[in-house]
């Protein structure tokens, strides 16, 4: 079957969406089917490219998606595409009911707007929730599609699904991670607390930065002087750089579930309206520490201190989130998803 993924990226929304599909579409091509993506602009073009997919790109607003209808029909039609997989926050009501009797459609979901008119739904967060689904779908008296639910599909890359898991005997090493964007520009402010902060003196920082990181040129410039800090930008193996932390700092998204693929324990925050219950679910689940969200938590950069001197300060609590990370997901999610579209849509 001919697969066509309809998401975005850029510096307001990262790029997180793009990545997923990627993942996803990867699994597909090993089981025989065929992909290529449709971006509204060129953030990832060559990146998409570089993993070997064809890209149309429509050169719109990724925030106007009903615009794009039309343009998009034809591309499909010229694609031949059996089914479009849908990722991202900016698609309507209408949009799916125009393309529902155009093609098979799938839509990634995470904050329950309406009941999407799509033939399969996909959300592989820890909050997930088939009964609301069910009772989402009811009241809008739309169709329910097939659900995909939970974090065992988590459409993580082929490499999550091999981990090295390391017993952890202190916290010396800590990879942090603000997203691919960093809209709130947290990268520059955690630096900046390291930098007066003696407590963590004796631990190295990797700060893991996007290429639309914001503040990537005055970064450089104040790590030049701080010893226990290096900039990890724009990396490829991000699994490595995961395994090799007694720790990680991450906003939630995406990154939590590769952490969990590995086995590590993790502090985590939100910096987003869609990141707040899965934050905070992680926190619940005690795989994560979750120190609240960081656009109204004035102690934000001191609170994240805390927790990795709380971590360090007990060995047995970082053994225990760990071993309850690796509970939530394996890293196998693509497959299982590829598996479940054959089941819905063949072959």
């Amino acid at each position: 079957m001919k697969f066509v993924f309809r998401a975005d990226a850029n510096s307001n929304i990262g790029q997180g969406h793009v990545m997923r599909c990627l993942s996803l579409s990867d699994a597909l091509e090993e089981t025989g089917h065929l992909c290529s993506f449709v971006t509204a602009g060129d953030t990832l073009l060559s990146l998409i490219e570089k993993r070997g997919k064809k890209v149309s790109v429509l050169r719109t607003s990724y925030d106007q998606t009903d615009l794009e209808k039309e343009e998009l029909k034809e591309i499909l039609a010229k694609e031949k595409a059996d089914v479009l997989v849908a990722d991202g926050y900016f698609f309507s009501p209408d949009y799916f009911n125009e393309l529902k009797d155009f093609i098979k459609t799938v839509y990634f979901d995470d904050v329950y707007s309406f009941a999407y008119n799509v033939d399969c739904l996909i959300n592989y967060n820890i909050y997930a929730d088939e009964e609301k689904y069910k009772e989402l779908y009811m009241t809008q008296k739309v169709n329910l599609p097939k659900l995909i639910l939970g974090p065992s599909f988590a459409p993580l890359r082929k490499e999550f699904s091999n981990t090295y898991s390391k017993e952890i005997k202190d916290v010396k090493e800590v990879m942090v991670s603000f997203g691919g964007a960093d809209p709130l520009h947290l990268a520059l402010g955690f630096i900046k607390t390291i930098d007066k902060s003696e407590v963590v003196k004796d631990i190295h920082f990797k700060m893991v930065l996007g290429r639309m990181e914001p503040d990537l040129k005055e970064i450089k410039r104040i790590v030049e002087d701080i010893e226990n800090i290096s900039l990890l930008v724009d990396i490829t193996n991000m699994k490595e750089e995961i395994e090799k932390s007694d720790l990680v700092i991450s906003a939630a998204g995406s990154t939590q579930y590769e952490i969990c693929a590995c086995k590590r324990p993790c502090i985590c925050f939100s910096m987003a309206d869609n990141q707040v219950e899965g934050a905070k679910k992680f926190g619940e689940s005690g795989a994560f520490i979750y120190v609240g969200d960081a656009r109204n938590n004035d102690s934000f950069f001191d609170d994240l201190i805390e927790s990795v001197k709380k971590i360090k300060g007990n060995i047995l609590l970082a053994s225990e989130m760990s071993e309850k990370a690796g509970k939530i997901t394996d890293g196998l999610g693509t497959k299982r998803i590829a598996v479940e579209f054959e089941k819905i849509f063949g072959r």
